[in-house]
């Protein structure tokens, strides 16, 4: 939240002015039941490299579905929410470190090693000093599902 992620569907940084107010939880990008279907392994989906900060509006329009599917749906809109262009929301999802490309081809393990490096990143940043990239390059999660 730190470097700006913006809802999916609202586009609205979250701070801690509208956290409570848009009921704003962590929630899987790849979504669980998508993951538990497609026989993920739950280390990898339920770690933080597949969560990010969604508002919980945004996450039942997400639902269960295939990234490409609930993308598609935003693009789009419905009665209940205002369409969001895809050159925004492509924007949006960069804020969260996740390649819009990746969504929407639902490539899970490519989504997973581009972010989980990412991310790596950014707590190299943070630390000011490297971070142990083991099991990055191979795409192992180890025993601590990290």
């Amino acid at each position: 939240m730190q470097k700006g992620a913006r809802d999916f569907r609202s586009g609205q940084e979250f701070g801690h002015a509208n956290f409570f107010d848009e009921a704003v939880d962590i929630h899987h990008i790849f979504p669980k039941k998508w993951c538990v279907d497609n026989g993920k392994d739950p280390k990898e989906y339920d770690s933080i490299v597949n969560k990010s900060p969604l508002s919980s509006r945004t996450n039942r329009i997400i639902g269960g579905v295939a990234p490409s599917i609930y993308l598609k749906s935003l693009e789009e809109g419905s009665h209940e929410f205002q369409s969001v262009p895809v050159n925004d929301l492509n924007r949006y999802l960069q804020t969260h470190a996740a390649d819009p490309d990746h969504l929407r081809d639902d490539n899970y393990e490519a989504f997973l090693k581009a972010r989980q490096k990412t991310l790596l990143s950014l707590i190299e940043n943070a630390m000011k000093k490297t971070a142990s990239s083991q099991g990055v390059d191979e795409g192992s999660w180890g025993d601590a599902g990290v």
